[in-house]
């Protein structure tokens, strides 16, 4: 049996658009012969769609779109797999399900809703959908096909120390003889999931003794990134093949149910298992898809962003150079009287390398003026932090005041350990409308700097990547004034934050790797985490690459006593 795979992106809300990218997939599989055409799970609609499942015109509109679909298929061998929302047939639970139809020849012959619903990390699922109650085999040419959507074949993942559900689709379809497993997926990135993703199925693949085709979108969704990397399994559970991570791709391929094979045809054959890309590169993939479809769905062309010539900036700049043009980013260098010259050098530099807008807006009077007027009542006297957080607030107005005369939006720079530790200014350099890398831990941003600098032929200056990392609001100032060491900070960070693991447990770790940080240091820091939590309500949205970003997917009070 010939299947095609449509690895697409599909837009929230874009059933005209999302249905054009189908069909055009669908007229290809035609060409191809091919028996299927798979698409991503709810790629009519988009995924997630949250709340707008409660607006009943995205049914109206989904079954418009359905009805387009059918009649694209109408005088055609090849069937075509679509993801979309229904309305739930039955008069009990949530009145909206979470399906895949097959559509043939102008009929919908078959139909399966998802049966795990997913309500961890940035999912909700069971908030909007009802479960099925059964899953049922298609057969096509006398053979069984399971379908299942994403999360239907995580039923055995203990990533969590347990299994999540209580029931397992994979057991209906060994019981039922499954001849092939198909997964319409819309799965997120985050670091290293690709990996582990791929294991689970082939345990699935072999646990039925069966060959799986798994198809995943790709694009963004506001913070959520999804890197496609679409593959097919073998009976043994050995790859047979890949798409490209973050690509919109399409493939064919051709299952031997007899002897449980996946052949590619050539010349569109798939990334082989020695061919994955390192970490690194999917990474920088993924934010730079982040960035334009942030842009692209927000009906946005233009960025305003401050460079420091620091490393954040710097990584930001290259970036959104990349994901939009270097001549849709405009950098602003913003010096104050405590500024170093080698910090606007740097700008300067990063920006004739990358060829991106470059313009030098002094606040030094703005600062002087705006001190001394709100000093005065005061005694003429402003606390030295007060003081420190008003050039940063000073640059924000000026970036956001630019952002509204270009049309353009602000990029914010932040790392994900300075907002952590609250080592950022509300207004200030928080203010914008994304954060690239607020998801990147300080030692990450350096890996992501040195990669893209050989990726890209150095744009981003040696010295940005050498120098102490500093806000530069006071004379001399460093990073570690205020915060311990990167390394082992981050470390602490990622025992807490990403891995959920105890206090305790986490002190014990870094006693022998911290022998010289002062005693309690460790929940000091976590202290400080706890406290920050107001600020970070109030950030940008962060691109999200690991387990547990700020933002969506993590819920923490913020006025809470909670001792560490």
């Amino acid at each position: 049996m010939k299947i095609a795979i449509a690895q697409i992106d599909p837009v929230i809300g874009a059933f005209e658009a999302n249905v054009k990218k189908i069909k055009e997939a669908y007229k290809r599989a035609c060409s191809k012969q091919a028996r299927l055409l798979l698409t991503p799970e709810l790629a009519v609609c988009g995924y997630p769609p949250l709340d707008l499942i409660e607006r009943p015109e995205i049914f109206e509109r989904n079954e418009a779109a359905i009805e387009d679909l059918l009649n694209a298929t109408k005088g055609q061998t090849c069937a075509l797999v679509v993801g979309h929302i229904s309305k739930n047939p039955s008069d009990e639970g949530k009145p909206a399900q979470n399906v895949i139809t097959v559509l043939q020849d102008g009929k919908r012959v078959f139909r399966q809703a998802k049966t795990l619903l997913p309500t961890y990390d940035v999912f909700d699922e069971a908030r909007y959908f009802e479960p099925a109650k059964e899953n049922a085999l298609w057969e096509c040419e006398g053979h069984l096909i399971a379908f299942a959507i994403c999360e239907d074949l995580w039923g055995n993942d203990t990533a969590f120390g347990r299994k999540l559900y209580g029931r397992d689709p994979l057991e209906s379809y060994r019981r039922e003889r499954a001849e092939i497993i198909i997964s319409l997926s819309a799965s997120p990135y985050v670091m290293e999931k690709s990996v582990h993703r791929e294991s689970l199925h082939k345990d699935a693949a072999r646990m039925l003794k069966a060959p799986l085709v798994y198809v995943n979108q790709v694009g963004a969704t506001d913070e959520i990134l999804f890197d496609g990397g679409s593959f097919a399994l073998n009976a043994s559970g050995e790859l047979s093949g890949r798409l490209p991570y973050f690509k919109n791709s399409f493939g064919v391929l051709e299952v031997d149910f007899e002897s449980g094979s996946c052949l590619w045809e050539s010349p569109e054959t798939p990334a082989r298992e020695d061919e994955r890309p390192s970490e690194l590169e999917i990474l920088g993939r993924a934010l730079v898809t982040g960035v334009r479809e942030y842009f692209l769905r927000t009906g946005f062309k233009t960025a305003v962003m401050g460079l420091s010539g620091g490393i954040d900036s710097a990584v930001v700049a290259v970036l959104a150079a990349k994901a939009l043009g270097p001549q849709n980013v405009l950098g602003l260098a913003m010096p104050s009287q405590v500024s170093s010259s080698h910090s606007l050098e740097d700008a300067e530099i990063l920006a004739t390398n990358l060829g991106m807008r470059f313009e030098v807006r002094p606040i030094k009077f703005l600062f002087s003026a705006m001190s001394r007027e709100i000093a005065e009542p005061r005694g003429g006297v402003l606390a030295p932090l007060a003081l420190e957080n008003l050039q940063s607030r000073l640059r924000g107005v000026i970036l956001m005041t630019l952002a509204n005369h270009y049309n353009a939006l602000t990029l914010t720079t932040g790392n994900k350990s300075e907002t952590a530790m609250g080592y950022c200014t509300l207004y200030g350099d928080m203010a914008g409308a994304l954060a690239p890398i607020g998801d990147l831990l300080k030692t990450r941003v350096y890996e992501l700097a040195k990669h893209l600098n050989a990726l890209y032929d150095n744009p981003i200056p040696n010295r940005s990547i050498t120098k102490a990392p500093s806000a530069e609001l006071r004379p001399n100032q460093t990073d570690q004034d205020t915060l311990p060491p990167y390394d082992l900070l981050d470390e602490v960070l990622f025992e807490y934050i990403e891995k959920g693991t105890a206090v305790s447990a986490i002190e014990s770790k870094m006693a022998q790797k911290a022998k010289s940080q002062k005693p309690g240091w460790v929940r000091d820091v976590l202290r400080t985490v706890e406290r920050s939590e107001y600020k970070r309500r109030q950030a940008a949205p962060v691109l999200k690459v690991s387990s547990k970003a700020f933002g969506v997917g993590r819920r923490i009070p913020i006025a809470k006593h909670w001792e560490t």
